[in-house]
């Protein structure tokens, strides 16, 4: 069909809608605000549901959203001799960092153990911004991540950080999550 036949087909389809009751003219505009409306929740639900639930543990700045590959809702499954994403989209809120040290501990049991493998130099993993972080900078950070095949199966409290050169925590959140 070429454009100036959809032109005038949607002519028709407006004559035809004003012709009708005005009780049913309300009833379809209606009915098309109201699509409209679900149309933009469900592109919003869409964005939402590709984050991980993660639990906030100080973050000085603005965390907008914290993705941990093939995890949306805890306990995330990390498989041994696989690697994950993690990605942390944030605005700094701070005065401005020289650097970004990622620090990211497994709690089992009450006790903190370091994860190896994690780039400490968040720079690095900064795919949006740079440091020296400015004040007020979008930053996205993602880093991938080993899951040891040595690591034993067990359930674990994972605590990612980003500190400041000050020591601080730019990001920080908790995600259980079980090694298997």
């Amino acid at each position: 069909m070429c454009l100036r036949s959809q032109e005038v087909e949607s002519q028709l389809d407006l004559r035809r809608v004003q012709q009708l009751p005005q009780h049913t003219q309300t009833h379809i505009s209606r009915m098309t605000h109201s699509a409209g409306l679900l149309l933009a929740l469900g592109a919003s639900l869409i964005a939402v549901a590709s984050t991980t639930i993660v639990q906030d543990c100080g973050s000085k700045a603005t965390v907008n959203g914290v993705k941990v590959s093939g995890c949306e809702l805890p306990p995330c499954l990390l498989k041994r001799g696989e690697d994950i994403v993690v990605e942390i989209d944030f605005e700094n809120l701070q005065e401005t960092t020289e650097s970004l040290t990622a620090k990211v501990h497994g709690n089992i049991g009450g006790v903190d153990i370091p994860w190896f493998g994690v780039d400490e130099n968040a720079c690095n993993d900064l795919t949006v911004g740079d440091c020296p972080v400015e004040g007020n900078e979008k930053i996205y950070y993602s880093a991938h991540v080993p899951i040891l095949s040595s690591y034993p199966a067990v359930a674990v409290i994972v605590k990612w950080q980003l500190l400041t050169q000050n020591n601080e925590d730019a990001a920080c959140f908790l995600v259980p999550a079980q090694i298997v």
